[in-house]
């Protein structure tokens, strides 16, 4: 054997003993998934300059689920719920022809045990929202979730998908 062939078996050996020591495939990080809906709630009103005609309201939940590699049987990835994970909602009126009918515009709650954050925003007329959720860990965006509603009616419950243009 030459020389040559001597020093790449020695290189070869060398980088199969690293692979196989570090467990043989690159360490990944945690990654997120964060999965948004929308309830629509509508109050009578019942008192007061503001509430006398009622209120509409969407209730967004985030879900939000942490994939872990490693550490697990065999270094296995598992997933559970991210617990105390800061999330941010924001919902913007598509129905710009009839001016900005979103009042609370962008909400902050952290998830609980189970992954689940809740926030509520207010909006008054009828139209096209957009809801999005952001996930953040450390200051870094880690997951988004984007949803389409329409609002045609005053009744309690999902949300209902966008209103087609009449034109």
């Amino acid at each position: 054997m030459t020389s040559f062939r001597l020093a790449a078996i020695a290189a070869l050996a060398t980088t199969s003993l690293l692979v196989t020591a570090t467990g043989g495939e690159a360490q990944r990080e945690d990654t997120y998934k964060a999965t948004l809906s929308c309830k629509e709630k509508h109050t009578d009103g019942g008192g007061g300059a503001r509430v006398a005609q009622g209120m509409d309201f969407f209730l967004l939940r985030v879900l939000v689920i942490q994939q872990l590699f490693g550490g697990g049987h065999g270094n296995a990835a598992r997933t559970e719920p991210a617990d105390n994970v800061k999330v941010i909602t924001k919902v913007k009126d598509l129905t710009t022809d009839d001016g900005n009918n979103v009042l609370d515009a962008k909400e902050t709650d952290r998830t609980n045990d189970n992954g689940v954050a809740k926030t509520r925003h207010e909006f008054n007329n009828f139209g096209n929202y957009r809801a999005k959720a952001i996930v953040k860990v450390d200051g870094d965006t880690v997951a988004t979730d984007v949803v389409k509603v329409g609002v045609s009616d005053r009744v309690d419950g999902k949300c209902g998908p966008p209103i087609q243009s009449s034109g």
